[in-house]
Protein backbone atom coordinates (compact mmCIF):
# COMPACT_ATOMS: atom_id res chain seq x y z
CA UNK A 1 0.00 0.00 0.00
CA UNK A 2 1.16 3.54 -0.71
CA UNK A 3 1.78 6.19 1.97
CA UNK A 4 0.56 9.78 2.07
CA UNK A 5 3.08 12.39 1.03
CA UNK A 6 3.06 16.20 0.75
CA UNK A 7 1.40 17.43 -2.45
CA UNK A 8 4.76 18.60 -3.80
CA UNK A 9 6.10 15.06 -3.58
CA UNK A 10 4.54 12.40 -5.83
CA UNK A 11 2.89 9.36 -4.13
CA UNK A 12 3.40 5.88 -5.57
CA UNK A 13 1.10 2.88 -6.00
CA UNK A 14 2.20 -0.54 -7.20
CA UNK A 15 -0.42 -2.58 -9.03
CA UNK A 16 -0.17 -6.31 -9.65
CA UNK A 17 -0.81 -9.65 -7.93
CA UNK A 18 0.75 -10.67 -4.64
CA UNK A 19 0.05 -14.42 -4.79
CA UNK A 20 0.62 -16.14 -8.14
CA UNK A 21 0.83 -19.65 -9.56
CA UNK A 22 4.21 -20.94 -10.62
CA UNK A 23 5.43 -20.47 -14.20
CA UNK A 24 2.90 -17.80 -15.12
CA UNK A 25 3.70 -14.32 -16.42
CA UNK A 26 3.51 -11.54 -13.81
CA UNK A 27 3.43 -7.80 -14.37
CA UNK A 28 4.09 -5.18 -11.66
CA UNK A 29 3.34 -1.58 -12.52
CA UNK A 30 4.52 1.52 -10.69
CA UNK A 31 2.00 4.39 -10.82
CA UNK A 32 2.72 7.94 -9.63
CA UNK A 33 0.58 11.06 -9.28
CA UNK A 34 2.48 12.69 -12.15
CA UNK A 35 4.77 11.43 -14.85
CA UNK A 36 8.38 10.78 -13.83
CA UNK A 37 11.17 9.60 -16.00
CA UNK A 38 13.37 8.45 -13.14
CA UNK A 39 11.56 5.38 -11.71
CA UNK A 40 13.83 2.73 -10.23
CA UNK A 41 13.01 -0.82 -9.08
CA UNK A 42 14.73 -2.70 -6.26
CA UNK A 43 14.41 -6.33 -5.14
CA UNK A 44 15.11 -8.16 -1.86
CA UNK A 45 14.69 -11.89 -1.18
CA UNK A 46 14.02 -11.05 2.50
CA UNK A 47 16.54 -13.67 3.56
CA UNK A 48 18.53 -12.79 6.71
CA UNK A 49 20.97 -10.03 5.83
CA UNK A 50 19.53 -9.53 2.37
CA UNK A 51 19.56 -5.94 1.09
CA UNK A 52 17.56 -4.22 -1.60
CA UNK A 53 19.46 -4.32 -4.89
CA UNK A 54 18.64 -2.52 -8.12
CA UNK A 55 16.53 -4.76 -10.36
CA UNK A 56 18.18 -5.49 -13.69
CA UNK A 57 16.72 -6.89 -16.90
CA UNK A 58 17.55 -10.54 -17.49
CA UNK A 59 16.28 -13.58 -19.34
CA UNK A 60 13.32 -13.84 -16.93
CA UNK A 61 12.85 -10.19 -15.89
CA UNK A 62 12.22 -7.31 -18.26
CA UNK A 63 12.11 -3.63 -17.32
CA UNK A 64 10.19 -1.22 -19.56
CA UNK A 65 12.17 1.69 -20.99
CA UNK A 66 10.58 4.27 -18.65
CA UNK A 67 11.04 1.98 -15.66
CA UNK A 68 7.33 1.99 -14.76
CA UNK A 69 6.70 -1.71 -15.39
CA UNK A 70 8.40 -4.99 -14.48
CA UNK A 71 7.54 -8.14 -16.48
CA UNK A 72 8.48 -11.53 -14.98
CA UNK A 73 8.09 -13.99 -17.82
CA UNK A 74 8.03 -17.29 -15.91
CA UNK A 75 7.72 -16.78 -12.18
CA UNK A 76 9.18 -19.35 -9.76
CA UNK A 77 10.46 -19.55 -6.19
CA UNK A 78 13.53 -17.43 -7.08
CA UNK A 79 11.26 -14.44 -7.64
CA UNK A 80 9.71 -14.58 -4.17
CA UNK A 81 10.48 -11.49 -2.10
CA UNK A 82 9.84 -7.76 -1.90
CA UNK A 83 9.77 -5.35 -4.87
CA UNK A 84 10.30 -1.63 -4.29
CA UNK A 85 9.62 1.21 -6.73
CA UNK A 86 11.16 4.66 -6.11
CA UNK A 87 10.74 8.05 -7.76
CA UNK A 88 13.57 10.60 -7.64
CA UNK A 89 15.43 8.17 -5.41
CA UNK A 90 13.48 9.30 -2.32
CA UNK A 91 9.75 8.46 -2.56
CA UNK A 92 9.18 4.70 -2.58
CA UNK A 93 6.52 2.01 -2.19
CA UNK A 94 6.85 -1.76 -2.09
CA UNK A 95 4.93 -4.99 -2.55
CA UNK A 96 5.61 -8.68 -1.92
CA UNK A 97 5.34 -11.66 -4.28
CA UNK A 98 4.40 -15.22 -3.18
CA UNK A 99 4.42 -18.27 -5.43
CA UNK A 100 2.23 -21.41 -5.38
CA UNK A 101 3.93 -24.52 -6.71
CA UNK A 102 2.79 -28.02 -7.57
CA UNK A 103 5.42 -30.02 -5.71
CA UNK A 104 4.62 -33.40 -7.30
CA UNK A 105 5.21 -34.55 -10.85
CA UNK A 106 1.60 -35.32 -11.77
CA UNK A 107 -0.36 -32.25 -10.69
CA UNK A 108 -0.38 -28.88 -12.41
CA UNK A 109 -1.21 -25.29 -11.54
CA UNK A 110 -2.67 -22.65 -13.84
CA UNK A 111 -4.38 -19.30 -13.52
CA UNK A 112 -8.17 -19.39 -13.43
CA UNK A 113 -9.91 -18.74 -16.73
CA UNK A 114 -11.20 -15.34 -15.76
CA UNK A 115 -9.79 -11.81 -15.48
CA UNK A 116 -9.30 -11.92 -11.71
CA UNK A 117 -5.60 -12.25 -10.85
CA UNK A 118 -6.12 -13.72 -7.40
CA UNK A 119 -7.37 -17.18 -8.39
CA UNK A 120 -5.98 -20.37 -9.86
CA UNK A 121 -6.76 -24.02 -10.63
CA UNK A 122 -4.84 -26.95 -9.13
CA UNK A 123 -5.36 -29.93 -11.46
CA UNK A 124 -4.89 -33.18 -9.49
CA UNK A 125 -4.70 -36.68 -11.07
CA UNK A 126 -7.30 -39.36 -10.40
CA UNK A 127 -5.07 -41.02 -7.81
CA UNK A 128 -6.02 -38.19 -5.46
CA UNK A 129 -2.43 -37.65 -4.25
CA UNK A 130 -0.83 -34.24 -4.55
CA UNK A 131 1.73 -31.91 -2.97
CA UNK A 132 1.28 -28.15 -2.81
CA UNK A 133 3.92 -25.63 -1.74
CA UNK A 134 3.60 -21.93 -0.94
CA UNK A 135 6.87 -19.96 -1.17
CA UNK A 136 6.70 -16.81 0.89
CA UNK A 137 8.91 -14.05 2.24
CA UNK A 138 10.14 -14.26 5.80
CA UNK A 139 8.21 -11.18 6.73
CA UNK A 140 4.95 -13.12 6.34
CA UNK A 141 3.34 -13.31 9.75
CA UNK A 142 0.82 -16.12 9.12
CA UNK A 143 -0.44 -18.34 6.28
CA UNK A 144 -3.72 -20.31 6.14
CA UNK A 145 -5.51 -22.48 3.59
CA UNK A 146 -9.17 -22.97 4.48
CA UNK A 147 -12.32 -24.51 2.98
CA UNK A 148 -15.59 -22.63 3.41
CA UNK A 149 -13.75 -19.88 5.35
CA UNK A 150 -13.31 -21.90 8.54
CA UNK A 151 -12.01 -25.46 8.02
CA UNK A 152 -8.30 -25.79 7.40
CA UNK A 153 -7.11 -27.75 4.37
CA UNK A 154 -5.83 -30.72 6.38
CA UNK A 155 -8.85 -30.80 8.69
CA UNK A 156 -11.11 -30.89 5.65
CA UNK A 157 -9.38 -33.93 4.13
CA UNK A 158 -8.84 -35.73 7.43
CA UNK A 159 -12.52 -35.54 8.37
CA UNK A 160 -13.30 -37.19 5.04
CA UNK A 161 -10.96 -40.09 5.72
CA UNK A 162 -8.02 -38.88 3.58
CA UNK A 163 -4.38 -38.41 4.51
CA UNK A 164 -2.98 -34.91 4.91
CA UNK A 165 0.36 -33.62 6.21
CA UNK A 166 1.40 -30.00 6.72
CA UNK A 167 5.03 -28.82 6.91
CA UNK A 168 6.24 -25.29 7.64
CA UNK A 169 9.68 -23.75 7.20
CA UNK A 170 10.86 -20.10 7.39
CA UNK A 171 10.08 -19.46 3.71
CA UNK A 172 7.69 -22.26 2.67
CA UNK A 173 4.48 -24.03 3.70
CA UNK A 174 3.77 -27.38 2.07
CA UNK A 175 0.83 -29.81 2.09
CA UNK A 176 0.85 -33.47 1.13
CA UNK A 177 -2.56 -35.12 0.54
CA UNK A 178 -3.21 -38.78 -0.28
CA UNK A 179 -6.28 -40.73 -1.48
CA UNK A 180 -8.50 -37.73 -2.17
CA UNK A 181 -11.42 -38.25 -4.56
CA UNK A 182 -13.26 -36.18 -7.13
CA UNK A 183 -16.00 -35.47 -4.57
CA UNK A 184 -13.40 -33.59 -2.45
CA UNK A 185 -12.89 -30.99 -5.18
CA UNK A 186 -13.72 -27.40 -4.41
CA UNK A 187 -12.48 -23.91 -3.67
CA UNK A 188 -9.88 -23.32 -0.96
CA UNK A 189 -8.87 -19.86 0.21
CA UNK A 190 -5.22 -19.00 0.81
CA UNK A 191 -4.75 -16.12 3.24
CA UNK A 192 -1.44 -14.45 4.16
CA UNK A 193 -1.01 -11.80 6.82
CA UNK A 194 1.68 -9.37 5.60
CA UNK A 195 2.39 -6.13 7.46
CA UNK A 196 -1.00 -6.43 9.16
CA UNK A 197 -2.75 -6.71 5.79
CA UNK A 198 -4.45 -9.89 4.52
CA UNK A 199 -3.57 -11.06 1.04
CA UNK A 200 -6.01 -13.64 -0.34
CA UNK A 201 -5.99 -16.13 -3.20
CA UNK A 202 -8.77 -18.51 -4.34
CA UNK A 203 -7.38 -21.92 -5.25
CA UNK A 204 -9.73 -24.37 -6.98
CA UNK A 205 -8.41 -27.86 -6.23
CA UNK A 206 -9.91 -30.06 -8.96
CA UNK A 207 -9.38 -33.81 -8.60
CA UNK A 208 -9.90 -35.87 -11.73
CA UNK A 209 -12.35 -38.74 -11.70
CA UNK A 210 -14.63 -40.98 -13.73
CA UNK A 211 -18.03 -39.31 -14.32
CA UNK A 212 -21.00 -40.12 -12.14
CA UNK A 213 -24.35 -40.06 -13.94
CA UNK A 214 -27.90 -39.70 -12.64
CA UNK A 215 -31.30 -39.61 -14.31
CA UNK A 216 -34.82 -39.67 -12.94
CA UNK A 217 -37.48 -41.83 -14.57
CA UNK A 218 -39.79 -40.03 -16.98
CA UNK A 219 -43.58 -40.21 -16.89
CA UNK A 220 -45.64 -38.44 -19.54
CA UNK A 221 -49.23 -38.58 -20.77
CA UNK A 222 -49.92 -40.24 -24.10
CA UNK A 223 -50.97 -36.97 -25.76
CA UNK A 224 -47.60 -35.35 -24.89
CA UNK A 225 -45.62 -34.58 -28.03
CA UNK A 226 -42.26 -33.46 -26.54
CA UNK A 227 -40.20 -33.99 -23.40
CA UNK A 228 -37.05 -32.51 -21.80
CA UNK A 229 -34.38 -35.14 -21.17
CA UNK A 230 -31.94 -34.38 -18.34
CA UNK A 231 -28.73 -36.01 -17.17
CA UNK A 232 -26.60 -34.70 -14.30
CA UNK A 233 -23.72 -35.76 -12.10
CA UNK A 234 -20.10 -35.07 -11.23
CA UNK A 235 -17.05 -35.23 -13.45
CA UNK A 236 -13.64 -33.65 -13.90
CA UNK A 237 -12.63 -32.92 -16.58
CA UNK A 238 -16.10 -32.03 -17.89
CA UNK A 239 -17.61 -35.01 -19.70
CA UNK A 240 -18.91 -35.60 -23.19
CA UNK A 241 -22.58 -36.64 -22.92
CA UNK A 242 -24.53 -38.89 -25.29
CA UNK A 243 -28.25 -39.61 -25.03
CA UNK A 244 -29.91 -42.61 -26.67
CA UNK A 245 -33.32 -44.23 -26.62
CA UNK A 246 -34.92 -47.59 -27.37
CA UNK A 247 -38.66 -48.36 -27.42
CA UNK A 248 -39.90 -51.33 -25.36
CA UNK A 249 -43.03 -53.39 -24.85
CA UNK A 250 -44.75 -51.54 -21.95
CA UNK A 251 -46.02 -54.78 -20.37
CA UNK A 252 -42.40 -55.91 -19.94
CA UNK A 253 -41.23 -52.64 -18.34
CA UNK A 254 -41.35 -53.81 -14.73
CA UNK A 255 -37.67 -53.83 -13.73
CA UNK A 256 -34.63 -52.46 -15.54
CA UNK A 257 -32.27 -55.06 -14.12
CA UNK A 258 -34.38 -58.02 -15.18
CA UNK A 259 -35.75 -56.60 -18.43
CA UNK A 260 -35.26 -58.94 -21.38
CA UNK A 261 -33.92 -56.60 -24.07
CA UNK A 262 -35.53 -58.76 -26.73
CA UNK A 263 -38.73 -56.93 -25.81
CA UNK A 264 -37.11 -53.65 -26.92
CA UNK A 265 -36.35 -52.23 -30.35
CA UNK A 266 -33.25 -50.71 -31.85
CA UNK A 267 -31.27 -47.95 -30.15
CA UNK A 268 -31.48 -44.40 -31.49
CA UNK A 269 -28.67 -41.98 -30.57
CA UNK A 270 -29.80 -38.39 -30.20
CA UNK A 271 -27.78 -35.75 -32.10
CA UNK A 272 -25.42 -33.96 -29.72
CA UNK A 273 -26.19 -30.55 -31.17
CA UNK A 274 -29.55 -30.79 -29.38
CA UNK A 275 -27.85 -30.86 -25.98
CA UNK A 276 -27.64 -27.85 -23.69
CA UNK A 277 -24.74 -27.98 -21.20
CA UNK A 278 -24.71 -26.30 -17.81
CA UNK A 279 -21.16 -26.52 -16.43
CA UNK A 280 -20.65 -24.96 -13.03
CA UNK A 281 -17.28 -23.22 -13.05
CA UNK A 282 -14.60 -24.75 -10.86
CA UNK A 283 -16.85 -27.50 -9.52
CA UNK A 284 -17.32 -31.05 -10.71
CA UNK A 285 -21.06 -30.56 -11.19
CA UNK A 286 -22.60 -30.73 -14.63
CA UNK A 287 -26.09 -30.87 -16.10
CA UNK A 288 -27.08 -31.63 -19.67
CA UNK A 289 -30.58 -31.16 -21.08
CA UNK A 290 -32.09 -32.12 -24.41
CA UNK A 291 -34.99 -29.66 -24.63
CA UNK A 292 -38.26 -30.53 -26.35
CA UNK A 293 -37.33 -33.96 -27.71
CA UNK A 294 -40.24 -35.35 -29.81
CA UNK A 295 -41.93 -38.51 -28.53
CA UNK A 296 -42.63 -40.68 -31.57
CA UNK A 297 -42.25 -44.32 -30.56
CA UNK A 298 -43.90 -44.53 -27.15
CA UNK A 299 -42.49 -45.94 -23.89
CA UNK A 300 -39.00 -47.34 -23.59
CA UNK A 301 -35.55 -46.78 -22.07
CA UNK A 302 -33.51 -43.56 -22.09
CA UNK A 303 -29.71 -43.88 -21.80
CA UNK A 304 -27.18 -41.26 -20.69
CA UNK A 305 -23.51 -41.99 -21.39
CA UNK A 306 -20.78 -39.72 -19.92
CA UNK A 307 -17.12 -39.90 -20.99
CA UNK A 308 -14.00 -37.96 -20.04
CA UNK A 309 -10.25 -38.66 -19.99
CA UNK A 310 -10.63 -40.70 -16.78
CA UNK A 311 -13.25 -43.14 -18.05
CA UNK A 312 -16.89 -43.68 -18.96
CA UNK A 313 -20.13 -44.21 -17.07
CA UNK A 314 -23.67 -44.84 -18.30
CA UNK A 315 -27.08 -44.97 -16.70
CA UNK A 316 -30.54 -45.75 -17.98
CA UNK A 317 -34.11 -45.11 -16.91
CA UNK A 318 -37.62 -45.93 -18.04
CA UNK A 319 -39.69 -43.52 -20.08
CA UNK A 320 -43.30 -44.26 -19.13
CA UNK A 321 -46.18 -43.13 -21.31
CA UNK A 322 -49.48 -43.14 -19.40
CA UNK A 323 -53.16 -42.67 -20.12
CA UNK A 324 -53.60 -40.64 -16.92
CA UNK A 325 -51.35 -39.03 -14.26
CA UNK A 326 -52.19 -41.33 -11.32
CA UNK A 327 -51.40 -45.05 -11.17
CA UNK A 328 -55.14 -45.84 -10.79
CA UNK A 329 -58.38 -44.17 -11.90
CA UNK A 330 -61.94 -45.11 -10.87
CA UNK A 331 -64.62 -43.10 -12.66
CA UNK A 332 -68.22 -43.06 -13.94
CA UNK A 333 -68.79 -43.47 -17.67
CA UNK A 334 -72.57 -43.04 -17.65
CA UNK A 335 -74.88 -41.44 -16.86
CA UNK A 336 -72.83 -38.37 -17.71
CA UNK A 337 -74.98 -35.78 -15.93
CA UNK A 338 -76.05 -36.92 -12.48
CA UNK A 339 -76.68 -40.28 -10.81
CA UNK A 340 -80.21 -40.95 -9.64
CA UNK A 341 -81.79 -43.61 -7.49
CA UNK A 342 -82.66 -46.72 -9.51
CA UNK A 343 -80.05 -45.82 -12.15
CA UNK A 344 -77.75 -48.41 -13.68
CA UNK A 345 -74.29 -46.84 -13.49
CA UNK A 346 -71.50 -47.74 -15.92
CA UNK A 347 -68.12 -47.50 -14.11
CA UNK A 348 -64.54 -48.06 -15.27
CA UNK A 349 -61.47 -48.96 -13.21
CA UNK A 350 -58.06 -48.40 -14.83
CA UNK A 351 -54.42 -49.03 -13.84
CA UNK A 352 -51.12 -48.70 -15.66
CA UNK A 353 -49.94 -51.66 -17.68
CA UNK A 354 -46.57 -51.06 -15.99
CA UNK A 355 -46.21 -53.18 -12.85
CA UNK A 356 -49.90 -54.18 -12.68
CA UNK A 357 -51.85 -57.24 -13.81
CA UNK A 358 -55.20 -57.07 -15.59
CA UNK A 359 -57.08 -58.54 -12.62
CA UNK A 360 -59.52 -56.35 -10.67
CA UNK A 361 -61.78 -56.98 -7.69
CA UNK A 362 -64.91 -54.83 -7.37
CA UNK A 363 -66.77 -54.22 -4.07
CA UNK A 364 -70.25 -52.66 -4.06
CA UNK A 365 -73.36 -52.92 -1.88
CA UNK A 366 -71.86 -55.61 0.35
CA UNK A 367 -70.86 -57.95 -2.49
CA UNK A 368 -67.66 -58.51 -4.47
CA UNK A 369 -66.76 -59.89 -7.87
CA UNK A 370 -63.62 -60.35 -9.97
CA UNK A 371 -63.08 -58.62 -13.28
CA UNK A 372 -60.55 -59.13 -16.09
CA UNK A 373 -59.40 -55.89 -17.68
CA UNK A 374 -58.61 -55.22 -21.32
CA UNK A 375 -55.63 -53.22 -22.52
CA UNK A 376 -56.32 -49.73 -23.85
CA UNK A 377 -53.15 -47.91 -24.90
CA UNK A 378 -51.04 -47.94 -21.69
CA UNK A 379 -53.66 -49.03 -19.15
CA UNK A 380 -55.66 -52.08 -18.09
CA UNK A 381 -59.33 -51.14 -18.20
CA UNK A 382 -62.16 -52.94 -16.44
CA UNK A 383 -65.76 -51.79 -17.06
CA UNK A 384 -68.77 -52.91 -14.99
CA UNK A 385 -72.36 -51.97 -14.06
CA UNK A 386 -73.78 -51.25 -10.60
CA UNK A 387 -77.44 -50.74 -9.64
CA UNK A 388 -78.25 -47.87 -7.28
CA UNK A 389 -81.25 -49.09 -5.28
CA UNK A 390 -80.73 -47.30 -1.97
CA UNK A 391 -78.44 -44.91 -0.11
CA UNK A 392 -76.08 -47.74 0.93
CA UNK A 393 -75.09 -48.24 -2.71
CA UNK A 394 -73.27 -44.94 -3.08
CA UNK A 395 -69.74 -46.36 -2.53
CA UNK A 396 -67.74 -48.44 -5.01
CA UNK A 397 -64.28 -49.95 -4.36
CA UNK A 398 -61.84 -51.23 -6.98
CA UNK A 399 -58.78 -53.30 -6.10
CA UNK A 400 -55.88 -53.76 -8.56
CA UNK A 401 -53.05 -56.28 -8.19
CA UNK A 402 -49.39 -55.27 -8.48
CA UNK A 403 -46.94 -57.67 -10.10
CA UNK A 404 -45.01 -57.85 -6.83
CA UNK A 405 -48.09 -59.13 -4.99
CA UNK A 406 -49.19 -55.84 -3.44
CA UNK A 407 -52.66 -54.42 -3.98
CA UNK A 408 -53.87 -50.92 -4.77
CA UNK A 409 -57.43 -49.92 -3.79
CA UNK A 410 -59.43 -46.85 -4.74
CA UNK A 411 -62.87 -45.72 -3.50
CA UNK A 412 -65.47 -43.86 -5.55
CA UNK A 413 -68.28 -42.05 -3.72
CA UNK A 414 -71.35 -41.57 -5.88
CA UNK A 415 -73.51 -38.48 -5.40
CA UNK A 416 -77.04 -39.87 -5.79
CA UNK A 417 -80.13 -37.65 -6.21
CA UNK A 418 -83.87 -38.08 -6.65
CA UNK A 419 -85.14 -37.49 -10.22
CA UNK A 420 -87.53 -34.69 -11.22
CA UNK A 421 -88.97 -33.55 -14.55
CA UNK A 422 -88.16 -30.06 -15.83
CA UNK A 423 -90.61 -27.52 -14.44
CA UNK A 424 -90.99 -23.75 -14.19
CA UNK A 425 -90.49 -22.19 -10.76
CA UNK A 426 -92.68 -19.14 -11.41
CA UNK A 427 -96.48 -19.38 -11.75
CA UNK A 428 -96.65 -18.28 -15.39
CA UNK A 429 -95.32 -20.21 -18.32
CA UNK A 430 -96.20 -17.29 -20.67
CA UNK A 431 -95.21 -13.65 -20.24
CA UNK A 432 -96.71 -10.81 -22.34
CA UNK A 433 -94.88 -7.49 -22.35
CA UNK A 434 -94.05 -4.39 -24.40
CA UNK A 435 -90.73 -2.61 -24.71
CA UNK A 436 -89.67 0.67 -26.25
CA UNK A 437 -87.52 0.72 -29.35
CA UNK A 438 -83.84 0.11 -28.59
CA UNK A 439 -84.46 -0.89 -24.99
CA UNK A 440 -82.66 -4.00 -23.70
CA UNK A 441 -84.72 -6.62 -21.90
CA UNK A 442 -83.41 -9.36 -19.61
CA UNK A 443 -85.09 -12.76 -19.97
CA UNK A 444 -84.61 -15.31 -17.20
CA UNK A 445 -85.50 -18.96 -17.76
CA UNK A 446 -86.46 -20.43 -14.38
CA UNK A 447 -86.78 -24.04 -15.51
CA UNK A 448 -85.27 -26.53 -13.07
CA UNK A 449 -85.15 -30.29 -12.66
CA UNK A 450 -82.94 -33.27 -11.82
CA UNK A 451 -80.76 -33.87 -13.74
CA UNK A 452 -80.25 -30.17 -14.45
CA UNK A 453 -82.05 -29.44 -17.72
CA UNK A 454 -80.19 -28.36 -20.83
CA UNK A 455 -81.44 -24.92 -21.91
CA UNK A 456 -82.16 -23.98 -25.53
CA UNK A 457 -83.36 -20.51 -26.64
CA UNK A 458 -85.72 -19.98 -29.60
CA UNK A 459 -86.85 -16.78 -31.31
CA UNK A 460 -89.80 -16.98 -33.68
CA UNK A 461 -89.19 -20.72 -34.12
CA UNK A 462 -85.45 -20.19 -34.90
CA UNK A 463 -82.81 -21.75 -32.63
CA UNK A 464 -80.54 -19.08 -31.11
CA UNK A 465 -77.26 -20.95 -31.14
CA UNK A 466 -75.32 -18.02 -29.70
CA UNK A 467 -77.53 -17.80 -26.58
CA UNK A 468 -76.60 -20.03 -23.63
CA UNK A 469 -77.51 -20.40 -19.98
CA UNK A 470 -80.61 -19.41 -18.01
CA UNK A 471 -80.34 -15.64 -18.61
CA UNK A 472 -80.06 -13.74 -21.90
CA UNK A 473 -80.44 -10.12 -23.00
CA UNK A 474 -82.58 -9.16 -26.00
CA UNK A 475 -83.70 -6.04 -27.89
CA UNK A 476 -86.04 -5.50 -30.81
CA UNK A 477 -84.43 -4.24 -33.97
CA UNK A 478 -85.66 -1.05 -35.64
CA UNK A 479 -87.67 -2.92 -38.24
CA UNK A 480 -89.17 -5.40 -35.76
CA UNK A 481 -92.66 -4.83 -34.36
CA UNK A 482 -92.54 -7.79 -32.01
CA UNK A 483 -91.10 -11.24 -31.35
CA UNK A 484 -91.80 -14.45 -29.49
CA UNK A 485 -88.98 -15.92 -27.37
CA UNK A 486 -89.01 -19.37 -25.83
CA UNK A 487 -86.65 -21.25 -23.56
CA UNK A 488 -86.75 -25.05 -23.59
CA UNK A 489 -85.41 -26.96 -20.59
CA UNK A 490 -84.86 -30.66 -21.26
CA UNK A 491 -83.46 -33.62 -19.30
CA UNK A 492 -83.92 -37.35 -19.71
CA UNK A 493 -87.30 -37.20 -17.98
CA UNK A 494 -89.01 -34.54 -20.06
CA UNK A 495 -89.19 -30.96 -21.36
CA UNK A 496 -90.61 -27.66 -20.09
CA UNK A 497 -91.18 -24.49 -22.13
CA UNK A 498 -91.46 -20.86 -21.09
CA UNK A 499 -92.66 -18.20 -23.57
CA UNK A 500 -92.30 -14.40 -23.84
CA UNK A 501 -94.60 -12.47 -26.26
CA UNK A 502 -92.95 -9.09 -26.83
CA UNK A 503 -94.24 -6.15 -28.90
CA UNK A 504 -92.83 -2.71 -29.49
CA UNK A 505 -94.69 0.22 -27.90
CA UNK A 506 -96.76 2.44 -30.26
CA UNK A 507 -96.98 -0.14 -33.03
CA UNK A 508 -100.37 -0.49 -34.82
CA UNK A 509 -101.17 -4.17 -34.79
CA UNK A 510 -104.83 -3.89 -35.79
CA UNK A 511 -106.78 -0.94 -37.31
CA UNK A 512 -110.28 -0.45 -35.84
CA UNK A 513 -111.57 2.22 -38.20
CA UNK A 514 -114.64 1.00 -39.97
CA UNK A 515 -114.68 -2.13 -37.77
CA UNK A 516 -117.16 -2.87 -35.03
CA UNK A 517 -116.32 -0.64 -32.07
CA UNK A 518 -117.83 -1.99 -28.91
CA UNK A 519 -118.85 -5.46 -29.98
CA UNK A 520 -117.25 -8.86 -30.25
CA UNK A 521 -115.18 -9.26 -33.39
CA UNK A 522 -113.57 -12.16 -35.17
CA UNK A 523 -109.86 -12.04 -35.95
CA UNK A 524 -108.40 -15.09 -37.69
CA UNK A 525 -111.37 -17.12 -36.46
CA UNK A 526 -110.61 -16.26 -32.81
CA UNK A 527 -113.19 -14.31 -30.78
CA UNK A 528 -111.92 -11.30 -28.85
CA UNK A 529 -113.86 -8.88 -26.66
CA UNK A 530 -113.12 -5.20 -26.92
CA UNK A 531 -113.55 -3.00 -23.89
CA UNK A 532 -114.99 0.42 -24.40
CA UNK A 533 -112.08 2.27 -22.79
CA UNK A 534 -109.49 3.95 -25.02
CA UNK A 535 -106.08 5.10 -23.78
CA UNK A 536 -104.13 8.30 -24.31
CA UNK A 537 -104.10 10.96 -26.97
CA UNK A 538 -103.30 8.45 -29.69
CA UNK A 539 -106.65 6.77 -29.14
CA UNK A 540 -105.07 3.33 -28.73
CA UNK A 541 -106.05 0.31 -26.70
CA UNK A 542 -104.50 -3.11 -25.90
CA UNK A 543 -106.28 -6.41 -26.24
CA UNK A 544 -105.29 -10.03 -25.81
CA UNK A 545 -105.92 -12.20 -28.82
CA UNK A 546 -105.32 -15.74 -27.71
CA UNK A 547 -101.85 -15.63 -26.13
CA UNK A 548 -100.83 -12.57 -28.17
CA UNK A 549 -100.88 -8.97 -26.99
CA UNK A 550 -102.25 -6.62 -29.68
CA UNK A 551 -102.16 -2.82 -29.85
CA UNK A 552 -105.02 -1.11 -31.74
CA UNK A 553 -105.37 2.56 -32.74
CA UNK A 554 -108.41 4.62 -33.79
CA UNK A 555 -108.07 7.85 -35.72
CA UNK A 556 -109.61 10.95 -34.19
CA UNK A 557 -112.80 12.06 -35.95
Amino acid sequence: MSKNFPSSVPSIVISGPSIVTEYRKVQLQCITTKEHKNLLWYFSSNEPGAQYKPLQSSSSVRLRSNGSTVDIRCVNENHVGSYRCCANGSVCNQTSLFVLSAADNHSSLRPADKPALNSGVFDVPGSGSFSLSIYHARLSEDIYITRESSVSLCDFFLTRGRECFENRSPNMVSYNVRNATMEDSGRFDIKMLVNQHWEQFHLHIMIRGIPTVHMNSYSILKNTSHINLQCHGNAYPPPNITFSYTPCNPMEMTNLNSLDRRHCGGITTLPQHLERYSLFNYTTNYEVVVPSWPIETGPGIVFCHATNSEGSTATETFLYVRNFPDPMVLSVISPTDVILYHDVVNITCQVDVYNFTNQFTIHHGGSSFDLIGQRHHYAWVGTFLVHINNASHNEVFCTAHHTNGAILMKKLELLVKYPSKPHILSTNDTVNTTIASGVHLRLECDIVGTPTPDIVWIKNDDHLRDKHGHIIGITLHRNETGATYKCLGKNRFGTAIKTWNIVKEGVVMLTLYNILRFKPMVVNNWASWWTDKWYGPTCSKQIFHGNSLLTATKPLV
